[in-house]
């Protein structure tokens, strides 16, 4: 299995496909094999034209964690130890949730090694709506009323760890999300990598409101707003936002890549 040794953790990744790197990132308590939160049902075709390298975020999946911390930066800072390890050079770069979270962290403060980014359900600070979605992380509460959302966190998360190590991950996503994102409007204007931005008109995380502001102030942004679609359209409306997607890599790949 393949893993990578960064800020002493080791990163989980599976890839597929030649070309230019393309980083697939899976949202707050997911993993590559669980396609509603990340990319795995889209990764054939992405494979097609690029090298797709889809990794799990410390502490999640196969991905191992130091200690109780858990952020976007410091979830960004493995990501570009991980590009420097793998030798990738800038990349394209598409996250779900806090995957796009953290892929906007990376255009703000780690520009040199982003190319393209693409943006599914992301927020940049938390407004009201979000910290009434956010209410989900109640460990106990979710133990009491969805059992079988406890087997399937033990089974992907528990699975090279100690027994209910998914409950530590859980308390750790839960206070980075009552206090992260907190970027600014000067934030956005840091970004200059081309940026896709992909909301359901029904998100309650990556609202409306916060999208078309981020649409509004990242310099090179453009928008895909997925009619009746939630938090996780990439999987919910697959075949409507893959080719999306697809043709916006397209238009701002390397002049100099092969065509495949």
């Amino acid at each position: 299995m393949p893993y990578a040794p960064v800020n002493g953790i080791t990163l989980y990744y599976e890839e597929a496909g030649q070309g230019e790197p393309w980083l697939l990132l899976h949202g707050a308590t997911g993993s590559i094999d669980q396609p509603s939160s990340g990319w795995a049902a889209s990764m054939p075709a992405f494979a097609r034209e690029y090298r797709a390298i889809a990794i799990e975020h410390r502490g999640h999946g196969r991905s191992t964690q130091i200690g109780s911390d858990l952020s976007y930066d410091l979830i960004a800072e493995d990501l570009a130890a991980f590009i420097d390890l793998m030798n990738l050079g800038p990349v394209h770069i598409a996250g779900v949730s806090d995957g796009a979270i953290v892929a906007l962290h990376l255009g703000m403060y780690q520009p040199h090694r982003v190319k393209t980014l693409v943006c599914v359900g992301a927020n940049f600070y938390n407004d009201d709506m979000v910290r009434e979605a956010n209410r989900f992380a109640d460990v106990q509460k979710l133990e009491q009323e969805h059992p079988e959302w406890i087997a399937r966190l033990s089974r992907l998360h528990d699975r090279n760890k100690a027994p209910g190590w998914w409950r530590r991950l859980y308390q750790q996503v839960a206070a980075n999300l009552a206090v992260n994102p907190c970027y600014g409007v000067e934030d956005l204007h840091r970004i200059k990598a081309p940026t896709l931005l992909v909301a359901g008109e029904n998100d309650l995380w990556g609202n409306l409101a916060q999208m078309v502001a981020m649409r509004r102030h990242i310099e090179r942004a453009e928008m895909l707003i997925v009619n009746n679609g939630g938090h996780v359209v990439q999987f919910t409306h697959q075949a409507l936002v893959e080719p999306v997607v697809l043709d916006f890599l397209r238009r701002h790949r390397d002049p100099a890549a092969t065509a495949i």
